[in-house]
């Protein structure tokens, strides 16, 4: 399936959500029986994604992932919180690949990298 078919996909289900607002996970799980009888299961991830994106940005919050090479400490959290809106999504993620530091993710584009790892990969 091309991207634009998902995005198709995602556009149609984020407008029938936000029409139908009291029974939202109705229509995902219809839709997602929808996905499986036309052989498309496999993209039923991509899709959801993409809705929840355009739901977000139709609805004025954001997505923010946070992640840290361990638990998420004091100081990040206090910087995470200024960040955040009433209304968004905070998902916190370990990602030990980072060795220190923190990566903050908006809405699957913006990013701001202050790990370790991104300040040793821009010195070699």
């Amino acid at each position: 399936m091309k991207q634009n078919k998902a995005k198709l996909y995602a556009k149609a289900l984020a407008e029938i959500i936000l029409a139908n607002k009291a029974d939202g996970k109705k229509v995902v799980n219809n839709f997602v029986k929808l996905l499986v009888s036309q052989g498309l299961e496999k993209k039923a991830k991509e899709i959801l994604e993409l809705t929840e994106s355009m739901l977000l940005q139709k609805q004025g919050k954001r997505k923010i992932t946070i992640e840290t090479a361990r638990k998420a400490t004091a100081g990040q959290k206090k910087l995470l919180d200024s960040l955040v809106k009433k209304g968004d999504i905070v998902k916190e993620k370990i990602n030990s690949e980072l060795i220190a530091g923190i990566k903050i993710i908006i809405n699957d584009s913006q990013q701001f990298d202050g790990s370790l790892q991104s300040k040793l990969s821009k010195i070699l």
